[in-house]
Order: C-alpha cells, then sequence, then structure tokens
C-alpha cells in the first residue's frame, strides 16, 4: 500500500523562471529522496500548444546540473514520465475543460501551484470552480506579492477566499523553508541557555539583511511598480524578524505558531510620516563611478525614476520582551556581497575586568542564510602566552556532522508541507494584511515628506546614510568586510 497521499500538482506558469529553477527541480529532489508517491502527477499548463518533448527537455536542462550524480541523473526520465502538459488559456472558461477531465480520473489531492501574476488569481480560482476542477481536498499555493497595499492584499485574499477556504490556502515565503530559519525556534525553545538571553535587557540591537549583488535585470518594469519596500521588505525581512522576536508557542502547531508571529507584527511601532526621516533609508544604485550598472538605465525604468532599490530601517517591537531596543532591517541591489543574516548583538559586560588588555567584543550571534547557512556565536577567549590578553572565539553551531549532511532545499522542504498539508511555515490572510498595514504608512510618509531615493554605487553597500541611521544610535552595520 502507498504510505504517501496522491497528489496532482497543477503548476500554471509552468514555462516561466519560478517553475524551471525552483519548482520541478525541488519535485525532482523530492522524488529522488523517495517521499512521493509513484502515482503522482505534475501538470504543467501552457497557454499554447507546445510538444511534450520540448517541454520535458527545458524542464530537465534546469534540474539537471553539472553537479547532478549521474545515478540522479539517470532517474530524470522515470520522473519526466509523470509530468504531463495541459494547454489553457487562463481568461476563458472553456479552455479549463481539458484540466477538468484529466484531474477527475482520480480522486486525488489537488494542489493548485499560481506562479502567475496575483491580478489572474481571482479569474483562475473562480475558473477552476466553475469547471468542476475543484473538490473537497484541494490546495491553493500563491506567490508573492499578495498586493500593492493592503487594500490591495485585502482584495486578493478575498477574492481567493471565495473559491478556497484558509485551511487550503498557502501563502509560500521561501525564506521561511530554510533549515537555518527553523532552527532559530529549535535554538530559542529548545535550549535554557539561551531563551533566557533573548530580550532587550540582553541584547543590545539585532540586525536583518538580504543583499543581492545582481541588478534588477529583466524584473525593472516589475520594480518600477514595486520597489524594495515592497517586493522585500513586507514579506521576507518581517518574516525573519516575527521568527526572531515571537513568543515561544504553546503547541508546535501551525494556528499557535502563526497567532505568536501575528502578534508581532501588531506589536510593531508604526513608522509614520513624521518619523520617515529619522528611520528611514532609500536608496538607487547608480554608475557613480563609471564602471557598474544604474538603475534608470534598465529597459523600463523611467529617466527620473524615484523607485529605491535599497532600504534601510529602524524598527521597534512595543512589549515586555524587547521594549527599547532596535531591530534594523537592510535590503538592496548591486550591492557589495550576496548575503542574507540575521546578526544578534549582545549588550557589553558591565563590568570590564580586562580593561588593560586588548579590546573585548560584545558576545554576537550571526545567523546566515546565504550564500551558504551557518550559525556562528562569538565569545571572548584568552590569547595562548603570557598576560590576560583575550581574542575573540567562533563557536560554529553547524560543526561536525551536521554540517557535512545535505539540507533541503527550501521549495523541497515548503513543497511537501503542502503536500501533508501542514500550514506551520505559511502565512495567514491576517499576516500579510498586518505587514502591509504596517508597511502603508512608510510609503505614504515617503510621498507626503519628498523622501527621495539616494543614490549609491553600485557594488557598495549602499547609500552613506544608511551607515548614518544606526551611527545615530552608536551602533554600525556589521558588513563582512569590516567585522
Amino acid at each position: 500500500m502507498d504510505k504517501h497521499p496522491i497528489v496532482d500538482i497543477v503548476v500554471f506558469g509552468s514555462q516561466g523562471d519560478l517553475s524551471k529553477r525552483k519548482l520541478i527541480p525541488a519535485l525532482f529532489q523530492l522524488f529522488l529522496k523517495g517521499v512521493l508517491s509513484p502515482h503522482n502527477r505534475i501538470v504543467a499548463i501552457t497557454r499554447h500548444t507546445i510538444d511534450q518533448t520540448i517541454l520535458l527537455e527545458a524542464f530537465r536542462a534546469s534540474t539537471i546540473q553539472p553537479t547532478t550524480s549521474a545515478e540522479h541523473a539517470a532517474r530524470w526520465p522515470e520522473f519526466a514520465q509523470h509530468i504531463f502538459p495541459i494547454v489553457c488559456d487562463l481568461e476563458v472558461a472553456e479552455s479549463y475543460s481539458a484540466l477538468s477531465e484529466f484531474l477527475n480520473t482520480t480522486q486525488s489531492i489537488r494542489i493548485f501551484y499560481f506562479s502567475i501574476p496575483p491580478n489572474l488569481f481571482g479569474t483562475v480560482a473562480k475558473l477552476l470552480k466553475l469547471k468542476n476542477c475543484i473538490h473537497y481536498d484541494s490546495r491553493v499555493v500563491v506567490e508573492k506579492p499578495l498586493g500593492h497595499d493592503f487594500k490591495s492584499a485585502e482584495i486578493t485574499n478575498a477574492t481567493l477566499a471565495q473559491t478556497f477556504p484558509e485551511d487550503k490556502t498557502f501563502r509560500i515565503d521561501h525564506y521561511l523553508g530554510k533549515e537555518t530559519v527553523q532552527n532559530i525556534m529549535a535554538l530559542r525553545f529548545a535550549n535554557t541557555i539561551l531563551e533566557p538571553l533573548w530580550c532587550a535587557d540582553r541584547i543590545d540591537y539585532i540586525q536583518i539583511t538580504v543583499a543581492e549583488t545582481v541588478p534588477v535585470g529583466n524584473r525593472a518594469g516589475y520594480y518600477e511598480r514595486t520597489g524594495a519596500l515592497r517586493d522585500m521588505v513586507q514579506n521576507h525581512l518581517l518574516q525573519l524578524l516575527c521568527i526572531v522576536a515571537m513568543e515561544p508557542p504553546a503547541r508546535l502547531t501551525p494556528y499557535a505558531v502563526r497567532d505568536e508571529k501575528l502578534k508581532v507584527l501588531h506589536s510593531l511601532r508604526p513608522i509614520l510620516s513624521h518619523d520617515v526621516v529619522e528611520k528611514t533609508v532609500r536608496g538607487q544604485y547608480c554608475d557613480l563611478q563609471g564602471v557598474g550598472p544604474s538603475y534608470r538605465n534598465e529597459p523600463g525604468v523611467a529617466e527620473d525614476s524615484d523607485t529605491e532599490t535599497f532600504v534601510a530601517l529602524k524598527a521597534q517591537v512595543d512589549n515586555w520582551r524587547w521594549a527599547g531596543m532596535p531591530i534594523y532591517l537592510r535590503t538592496g541591489k548591486c550591492l557589495k556581497q550576496r548575503r542574507s543574516e540575521i546578526v544578534i548583538q549582545f549588550k557589553e559586560v558591565p563590568h570590564d575586568l580586562f580593561s588593560n588588555t586588548r579590546s573585548m567584543s560584545a558576545n554576537r550571534l550571526t545567523i546566515l542564510l546565504q550564500p551558504e547557512e551557518s550559525i556562528r556565536l562569538r565569545l571572548n577567549g584568552k590569547s595562548p602566552g603570557k598576560g590576560m590578553n583575550l581574542e575573540p572565539l567562533m563557536l560554529n553551531l553547524d560543526s561536525g556532522n551536521r554540517a557535512n549532511r545535505k539540507s533541503w532545499e527550501a521549495y523541497e522542504r515548503l513543497l511537501l508541507d503542502v503536500i501533508q498539508g501542514d500550514l506551520t511555515l505559511f502565512m495567514r490572510r491576517t499576516d500579510i494584511e498586518a505587514a502591509w498595514q504596517w508597511i502603508d504608512p512608510i510609503i505614504e510618509g515617503w510621498q507626503s515628506r519628498g523622501h527621495q531615493s539616494l543614490p549609491y554605487t553600485a557594488g557598495s553597500w549602499g547609500p552613506v546614510e544608511s551607515d548614518q541611521l544606526l551611527a545615530q544610535d552608536s551602533h554600525i552595520w556589521h558588513n563582512p568586510d569590516s567585522l
């Protein structure tokens, strides 16, 4: 008897970049790991007729990499037998007839993955229901962006809710599928040594950085409508903030975990119009040295565009655990290094016994999410030799055999959670809307105050004003080249 649930996974936008780079490779890895039923079917929705051989070759080329073992590559033809292309014009009801006929040959779990623009969510969901593609256990997975502001997010969520109930709606954020992000909860809530220190009494400040080296490129049209605040802060960075700042849930269940994350969003101190100059920095990469890319030169970008490709914020969580402690958020394109990390900077010791020796640094926990994943704790220890000289000691919390074990990719874990119906790592409607309620006043403040994007050189760490944002609190960004 098959021990794994049988599912039909219907991918809308199957020929897009996300499908080729993430979804199909992740499903192939789940197939290799033996956690998928051999009776599963993957339906690749295409807008136009395409030769199945050509489609499968495109999927194979993006999935089988030079690093793929010969043993695994040899299993691709077996996996490819589970992929079925179906042509469907997303806005024409009769186009769904072939999909309906295909799906209704079984009573398997149905997963509809919307890798399509949000303005099509409602239309596709409505037509799926109209053409009898939805049954008692149908689930939908939606990618960001979910809305452009609170009002549009509310409309998008309400539209989806007309077809899919909340407990069947999986709003995906791949950052939450990363091994190290989940390990934050394990470190905090499974170790008595850390949890008593996880508060404003012991921590000086927290920094969350998501830095990319690449320019906007072919996403310029999307970025012109969105900007870094909507694209990255509203979802990725705020979700990381919630994981770091949340209270221990009563149980490790989807509702309990997400309830605690929502409390963090509701506790964020609003950044209103009169706060934006002091608490926010907008930036846009430019060719200031004549050797790099400039956002305004990207195709589809206006010559006088003020869209931010960099943003830094000072956030504060007004509750008993975090009151008075700053949390700095930063993200940007064309920065010096590709790096996503969370830095927990502990306070200095109350009395320095070693003031006559080399400088002693405060303890720091660095949680690196990319380019690789690691957790390191900086302590102070005595240098070898005569005298009481100190030096930093780095404790690698991913050492030994653990570091040699290949972790699951984020999309692998999240897709398996969808198949198993586990909502823990997915965002609720209330989470999305609460995040927008915090973001909207910042955007309104920028507009009302004429708060313009500041130029920064591509390949730098952003505008110098972002350093000044922290300097007013006597803090600095923890860049790898300045540690």
